[in-house]
């Protein structure tokens, strides 16, 4: 692929959609595009058919679980890797696994490496 990895981040904290564009932009030159909702994230995703899309878990109005659910049921978008984001500690990856998504990146997470850890998680491997 000649372009950047292209990542959609879905978070309704706006600081959070900030520094994840920063980080993966910065250390990874990757083209980041932020939705603050999953609506908006849902419509973002569908129109750009990113190579990752990064969702948080828990959104007001449709939290990540719904986004998912939305995605994978479309054809246009079921393949698109997706990885949770969340501050939940103790997160049920099962239960993320059984909606489609590839892993989970627990908040506050290192920026260092971050990268590294979501083009894994995308890629279907076990990091």
């Amino acid at each position: 692929m000649n372009s950047a990895y292209r990542v959609v981040v879905v978070d309704d904290d706006p600081d959070l959609r900030k520094l994840l564009k920063l980080t993966l932009e910065f250390t990874a030159g990757w083209e980041v595009t932020t939705a603050a909702n999953g609506v908006e994230g849902i419509e973002v995703i569908r129109s750009l058919k990113p190579d990752l899309a990064v969702v948080d878990v828990m959104m007001p109005g449709m939290d990540g679980y719904e986004v998912c659910r939305r995605l994978k049921q479309d054809p246009e978008t079921a393949g698109i890797p997706l990885v949770f984001l969340t501050a939940r500690k103790e997160f049920n990856e099962q239960a993320a696994g059984e909606v489609g998504a590839r892993g989970v990146v627990v908040k506050p997470f290192e920026p260092d490496g971050l990268a590294e850890r979501l083009r894994t998680l995308g890629e279907g491997v076990d990091a």
